[in-house]
């Protein structure tokens, strides 16, 4: 038995986890990011938790270190915005922040992984733990695509890609060609609603990989959620790169069908 901690954003995601890694029959202990779930992962659902903000680097150590953590997983969403509006960094965090080579957002949890495994902790990856929630490739879900459509999806694809290996974002909304949003620190759902006040019935949501991606951080990942603000937004298209992560997926695929959003894996 191993006893794996969770640093755990917002989102479906971490309680998914909670329930794979107790299956197994680890340890789990949680450190819950203050502001970024209405209920905290807490005990009796885990072993040990704690809830910090995101600057507490160093309480976040001694957390991992009084529970003998072996391995650490970042799940859920964290709200970049944070970075540039209300951190409150400690020393360590001054640290980090102090030393971030240029390169995008990711920079910020790359170097928080690295910090961490120079501090004895291995950094894993949360799509170990839920290989059956990786998106394939072809039709998934909801009405199928005309022609016009999944030639604007792999358009779309080359955006997304594009917008990754320069650290701007992963998802991209295209429509006859035309780019119409692309993803950048406001996070998806907030460029998804701008995207729909701009184009609606044929436009298409692009989730991509980034080329350079590290399997370990920030996987693109859609759910429900996802489907519900495409859904208010007015997108009926959603095309995702083979191996995103599908939150929940064979309710995801029921809610697809029901709101007719049309779902692939490209």
């Amino acid at each position: 038995m191993k006893t794996i901690a969770l640093i755990a954003g917002k989102g479906a995601l971490p309680p998914m986890l909670v329930t794979a890694i107790k299956a197994k029959g680890h340890r789990l202990c949680v450190v819950n990011l203050k502001g970024h779930n209405e209920v905290p992962i807490d005990p009796p659902l885990v072993d040990a938790s704690t809830t910090l903000p995101v600057g507490a680097v160093s309480k976040a150590i001694r957390f991992l270190k009084d529970q003998s953590a072996d391995e650490v997983l970042f799940a859920g969403n964290v709200d970049k915005t944070v970075w540039y509006r209300d951190l409150r960094p400690d020393l360590e965090a001054l640290k980090l922040i102090r030393n971030l080579p240029d390169g995008g957002d990711d920079r910020i949890l790359r170097a928080v992984s690295d910090m961490l495994e120079a501090k004895g902790f291995q950094v894993g990856a949360p799509i170990d733990w839920l290989p059956d929630c990786l998106a394939p490739q072809g039709h998934l879900a909801g009405p199928k695509a005309s022609h016009e459509v999944i030639q604007d999806m792999v358009f779309g694809l080359h955006i997304a890609q594009g917008i990754g290996t320069l650290e701007i974002g992963q998802t991209a909304v295209v429509c006859r060609g035309c780019v119409v949003a692309v993803e950048a620190v406001e996070g998806t759902d907030a460029m998804l609603e701008r995207a729909g006040s701009l184009a609606k019935k044929d436009a298409v949501v692009v989730k991509a990989i980034k080329p350079q991606q590290d399997r370990r951080l920030d996987v693109p990942t859609v759910g429900v959620a996802t489907l519900m603000v495409m859904k208010r937004a007015g997108l009926r298209w959603l095309a995702l790169e083979a191996g995103c992560l599908i939150l929940e997926p064979e309710v995801f695929r029921a809610q697809a069908k029901a709101l007719n959003i049309g779902v692939y894996g490209r």
